[in-house]
C-alpha cells in the first residue's frame, strides 16, 4: 500500500480486525490491488489496522505503509471507528473509510471514490458515500427508512438519496467534519445497530448521503446466512435491535418491528434452527409483546454494562461533558459597512475550533473584501455566484456547518461579551431543550441605544405555533439551536414568503422539542435605512401572507416527509 504523510487531506481507511493477521484479512489484500489501479504516483489513503484480538495480536505481521493499533480490550466496531476518527482529525484527513476485515473491495473502488470526493468537494452537506451491498444478489443497503419500514434501493439507484437513508458501515466513506458534529461512534451500540445508529444521526442533522452507482460489495450478512451468528451474538443483535427502535423510532416503526420479530422466529423455526437459537428469538418476541418501552430499554443497559464496561458513560461524556463545537452561520448581502465589526465581535467569543460560515449572497459592495480582511482562519467564507435570497443563504450557511450548537446571526449587529457563555450554560444545564432565544435590544447606526429591550413591548416569550401565528416571538439574530433539529427545519420553505426565525422555531415545537427564553439583551440589533429589518410595522396585507404561507409550507413540509 502506498504510503501518505499526515495532512494531506485524503482518506484514511480503517479495518477493524478480529482473530485476523493484518496481511490475511481479505479487506487489506483487495484494497491493495484497488490502491494500485489508482496509479504510483497518488497516495490515495492511509490504512489503519485496529485490532480487537485480545490475544496473540502480532503488530509484526502490519504490512509496509500501514498502521496498527492494538486495543486494550474488544471495543467492536464502534473503538476502531472512533480511534480512526481522532487520528483523522489529528492528521488532517478529510474523510475516513470504514471497512470490515473480510469485505472485498473492487480493484476500481478507491479510483471511483476519489473521483467522487472529487466531484462533491463543493457540496458541503454530504455526509457520506456509500456502496451498494449485496448479498448472492440480493440487495442488503443503502435503504430509505420509513416510518412504517424500509425501501431497500437497489442498483442503478445513485445521486443523494432522498429521506432518510441508512447504509451498512462497510464500505461507506465518511465525511470526518460530518462525524464530529454528530458526536462521533455511538459507543452503546459497539457492534451491533452501529451502522443504524451513524447514520440516523447524520440525518438529525441535516447531512445527506450520496449513492455511488458504481460502487458495489458483497457481503456477507451473518443474520440470513447459511453460517448464522452464534446464541451470545444473537443475543447481542435482539438487544441492540430493540434498544434502537426504542431509543430512536417512533410507535409505528415499534410495531413493524414487533411484526418483524414474529416472522424472523417462524422463520427459525422453519429452518430448524439450534433450539437456542429458537429460545432466545422466543424471549425476544415475549420481550416486545409483554414488557414497556422503558424496561426493555434498561435490559439493554444491563446487558451492555456487562458486556462492554463504561460505554455509556464513554458516550454521554463525549456529547455531554465536553463544551460542544460551534457553527454561527450568517447570511451576508452588501454588509460591508459593519459586517467586520459584527464578525470581530463574535470571533472574541468562539474558540479555536470553532467556526463561522458567513454565505455571501452575490453583493455588489465590498461585502466579501471586508470579511477576508478580517483575517481569521476560522471564517468560512461561501458565495453564491447569484442572489438567492435571505432564505437560501441561511439554508446553505446551516448545510455547511459542522457544529453541533449552531447560532444565527445578522451581518450589521453586534453580540454582547457574554452571549456565547450564557446560551452554552442554557444548553449544558437543560439537556431537553434543543433551541434557545434570548432578548435583543435595539442600536441605530452609530451604535447609539435605541431600546433596551425589543422584547419588552411584545409580551412573553411563547414557543408553539399558534402563539406564533398571531405574533412572532422568534427574532434570527437571537437564536441557538441543537444541530439535530436540522432535519425537522431543512428544507426552509422555497416558493413561500416565511421568514426563517420563525419557520425554525416553530418546526423545533411541532417537532416535540423544547425551547428556552433568556430575558437578557445579549445582542445589539442594528436598526438603521439599509436592514432587512425593522423599517417599521409591516401592513395587514403581508402579514396576512405570511400567516397564510406559514400554514400553507408546514402542511407542504409535512406531506413531502410522510411520503419519503
Amino acid at each position: 500500500m502506498p504510503e501518505i504523510e499526515p495532512g494531506r487531506g485524503g482518506i484514511l481507511v480503517v479495518v477493524a480486525l478480529y482473530e485476523t493477521k493484518p496481511s490475511e484479512s481479505a479487506a487489506f489484500q483487495t484494497l491493495t490491488a484497488a490502491a494500485h489501479s489508482v496509479g504510483e504516483n497518488v497516495n490515495p489513503a492511509w490504512v489503519l489496522f485496529y485490532d480487537n484480538t485480545l490475544s496473540n495480536a502480532v503488530a509484526e505481521d502490519t504490512p509496509q505503509g500501514a498502521l496498527y493499533q492494538r486495543a486494550l480490550r474488544n471495543e467492536g466496531v464502534a473503538g476502531a471507528y472512533n480511534y480512526a476518527l481522532n487520528f483523522a482529525k489529528q492528521n488532517g484527513f478529510d474523510w475516513i473509510l470504514t471497512l470490515d476485515q473480510d469485505t472485498q473491495v473492487p480493484h476500481d473502488y478507491l479510483r471511483c471514490l476519489l473521483s467522487i470526493v472529487d466531484r462533491l468537494e463543493g457540496v458541503t452537506d454530504v455526509g457520506a458515500i456509500v456502496p451498494h451491498l449485496c448479498q448472492e444478489g440480493r440487495v442488503l443497503s443503502p435503504i430509505r427508512i420509513r416510518p412504517w419500514g424500509v425501501r431497500y434501493l437497489p442498483p442503478p439507484s445513485a445521486g443523494f438519496g432522498v429521506g432518510e437513508v441508512h447504509a451498512f458501515n462497510s464500505g461507506s466513506l465518511f465525511r470526518r467534519s460530518a462525524l464530529e458534529q454528530i458526536g462521533g461512534f455511538d459507543d452503546r451500540f459497539w457492534l451491533d445497530y452501529q451502522d443504524a445508529s451513524v447514520f440516523r444521526r447524520l440525518y438529525q442533522c441535516g447531512k445527506r448521503v450520496y449513492i455511488a452507482d458504481r460502487l458495489r460489495l458483497e457481503h456477507q450478512l451473518s443474520l440470513i446466512s447459511d453460517q448464522p451468528m452464534g446464541p451470545a451474538r444473537f443475543q447481542n443483535y435482539l438487544l441492540a435491535e430493540s434498544a434502537y427502535y426504542d431509543m430512536s423510532r417512533g410507535s409505528l416503526a415499534g410495531l413493524v418491528l414487533t411484526g418483524k420479530t414474529l416472522w424472523r422466529f417462524c422463520q427459525l423455526l422453519a429452518k430448524k434452527r439450534g433450539p437456542e437459537i429458537r429460545k432466545l428469538a422466543w424471549a425476544g418476541l415475549l420481550r416486545r409483546l409483554l414488557r414497556s418501552r422503558r424496561a426493555r430499554v434498561e435490559e439493554w443497559r444491563r446487558d451492555l454494562g456487562e458486556r462492554m464496561p463504561g460505554a455509556e458513560e464513554a458516550w454521554e461524556g463525549r456529547n455531554n461533558g465536553e463544551r460542544p463545537r460551534i457553527s454561527v452561520c450568517m447570511a451576508a448581502f452588501n454588509g460591508s459597512l459593519y459586517i467586520a465589526q459584527q464578525l470581530e465581535s463574535i470571533l472574541v467569543q468562539l474558540g479555536s475550533d470553532d467556526e463561522v460560515v458567513v454565505v455571501d449572497d452575490a453583493s455588489s459592495d465590498q461585502t466579501a473584501e471586508k470579511i477576508l480582511g478580517v483575517g481569521d482562519t476560522r471564517i468560512r467564507l461561501l458565495r453564491h455566484e447569484r442572489n438567492c435570497g435571505v432564505l437560501r443563504t441561511f439554508e446553505d450557511a446551516l448545510r455547511a456547518a459542522s457544529g453541533r450548537i449552531l447560532f444565527l446571526s445578522d451581518q450589521d449587529d453586534l453580540w454582547d461579551p457574554r452571549k456565547v457563555e450564557t446560551v452554552l450554560e442554557a444548553f449544558r444545564t437543560n439537556p431537553y431543550v434543543s433551541l434557545v432565544a434570548t432578548d435583543n435590544a435595539l442600536i441605530d447606526s452609530n451604535g447609539a441605544l435605541i431600546s433596551k429591550s425589543y422584547f419588552e413591548n411584545r409580551g412573553p416569550f411563547r414557543q408553539g405555533l399558534w402563539a406564533n401565528l398571531i405574533r412572532n416571538r422568534y427574532g434570527g439574530c437571537t437564536m441557538a439551536f441543537r444541530a439535530e433539529i436540522l432535519s425537522e427545519v431543512l428544507p426552509l420553505p422555497h416558493g413561500y414568503d416565511v421568514l426563517h426565525d420563525i419557520w425554525i422555531g416553530v418546526r423545533n415545537s411541532l417537532s416535540g422539542r423544547r425551547a428556552l427564553y433568556i430575558p437578557e439583551p445579549l445582542v445589539l440589533n442594528r436598526r438603521h435605512g439599509a436592514t432587512a429589518t425593522g423599517k417599521g410595522r409591516l401592513g395587514f396585507g403581508r402579514r396576512l401572507r405570511l400567516r397564510a404561507h406559514l400554514l400553507l409550507s408546514l402542511a407542504a413540509f409535512q406531506i413531502r416527509k410522510g411520503f419519503l
